[in-house]
């Protein structure tokens, strides 16, 4: 997917080879762009028995815009599947009547949270008419892959399907990339997707967060001639509203065979995450999931109260659970003092993800934070928690800015790990912060 944040005009051009037979070159009228939409798919896999997808074969009804473009006596050719990857493609003039598009086009699919599908087309033959047209039918090679885990399945594939003249309207979507489960927080990512290639400033101008002010991620120049496109941003003011925002994008933004788009609307509930001088005693940040104001000491050692996160079960699949609070800027150094409680079956744990601090400020992006990734946790005798690593207070450098956001939610980064190939082993953990400021 190309991402408009700065202008990228490189369209890679791939001469004309092969034997020349019925299908003439010069006769042919095929310049423009099309829908290309997948009819069947079939998979085999003659040496070992093939386990079918759960979910059926990807591909299956799947639209792609392809493009065509002649520059000389050579064309250039590229495939985007719908929201996907823009693909060149090298064309050949087959003895068959057909022209053939080589390459790598991708339709894949997730069927659960460790199965994924895709079905990969390396080669499509089109069928050219005696006016020089595409005739309306394609067929199609290549492989269908479907990962569960660690383990992988390849079968051969062929398809088939129709190609015609791009009348489809470009598809939109809005969403909130949020930065933790369940929740929506005041600093998480704003997108906007197009199917197709868009006018960049019309896009832009086109969309809007009410109620609410964002800084939007725009090109000064037009997007290329193929490919979708991707706006992004980040609200610049976080107390301007706190709860149900809309996301949109007006009507009437056109592809560039003139199709006309509808216009997206997607509400938005954004967490009320509270500003402070800082965060402890009485002073609560935003909680949610499994997140509670503890006042034990087997929770919070010497203070009189903390914020506990937990338990969860980790470090993959974790239960929903966090903070989240505003610092008025008085310093560049986030400050959190905090301690890890872990019950493990098999010793001293593996911890992938660290604290899972997470920092922001207004009108751009928020940057997970890489200090004190993996904290040492020692044996305790607890009954419930038999390991621990001792309170520690992280130094975060965050840099100037008007205001400060922080989340604090476990396992954040582990979710990079649990694909099913490093096999952690599962822990229930807690996490106590007993403070959370800026320093100078």
């Amino acid at each position: 997917m190309r991402r408009l944040l700065v202008a990228s005009g490189s369209v890679l051009a791939f001469a004309c080879g092969g034997t020349i037979g019925p299908v003439d070159p010069g006769g042919l009228h095929i310049e423009g762009s099309y829908d290309l939409v997948v009819g069947d798919v079939q998979a085999t896999q003659p040496s070992q028995p093939y386990p079918p997808p759960s979910g059926g074969h990807p591909a299956i009804g799947q639209h792609a815009r392809l493009d065509i473009l002649k520059t000389g006596s050579d064309y250039q050719a590229e495939i985007t599947p719908d929201f996907g990857t823009t693909v060149p493609m090298s064309v050949s003039f087959e003895k068959d009547g057909t022209v053939t598009l080589s390459g790598s086009v991708s339709f894949a699919t997730g069927d659960s949270a460790y199965v994924t599908t895709s079905d990969e087309l390396d080669t499509i033959h089109l069928a050219v008419g005696t006016d020089g047209k595409w005739s309306g039918a394609f067929t199609a090679e290549g492989q269908e892959m479907v990962f569960q885990g660690d383990a992988g399945y390849q079968s051969d594939a062929t398809a088939t399907g129709t190609v015609g003249a791009d009348a489809r309207a470009p598809e939109l979507r809005a969403s909130a990339i949020t930065s933790a489960a369940t929740v929506v927080l005041p600093w998480d990512e704003l997108e906007v997707d197009a199917s197709e290639p868009l006018d960049g400033a019309a896009f832009g101008s086109a969309i809007s967060l009410v109620p609410g002010s964002v800084h939007w991620l725009t090109p000064t120049t037009n997007v290329d001639w193929v490919g979708p496109t991707s706006i992004v941003g980040y609200r610049t003011i976080w107390d301007d509203f706190s709860g149900n925002a809309s996301l949109g994008v007006a009507p009437g933004l056109r592809d560039p065979s003139g199709n006309a788009s509808t216009g997206v609307s997607t509400p938005i509930a954004y967490l009320d995450v509270p500003l402070a001088p800082e965060f402890s005693g009485s002073t609560a940040p935003a909680m949610w999931g499994a997140a509670t104001i503890a006042s034990s000491p087997d929770s919070c050692g010497t203070a009189a109260t903390c914020f506990e996160i937990g338990p969860l079960d980790g470090p993959c699949n974790a239960e929903p659970g966090g903070i989240a609070g505003r610092l008025p800027a008085t310093g560049t150094t986030l400050s959190i003092t905090y301690r890890i409680r872990v019950a493990s079956q098999y010793g001293a744990p593996q911890w992938p993800a660290g604290l899972g601090v997470s920092f922001a400020t207004p009108g751009v992006a928020a940057q997970l934070a890489s200090g004190s990734a993996y904290p040492a946790f020692n044996a305790t005798g607890d009954a419930t928690y038999d390991y621990a690593s001792d309170w520690t207070t992280a130094q975060i450098a965050v840099g100037p800015a008007s205001e400060v956001g922080f989340s604090v939610v476990p396992f954040a980064a582990a979710q990079t790990y649990c694909n099913g190939e490093l096999g952690f082993t599962p822990v229930k953990a807690v996490v106590d912060v007993v403070q959370v400021k800026l320093d100078p």
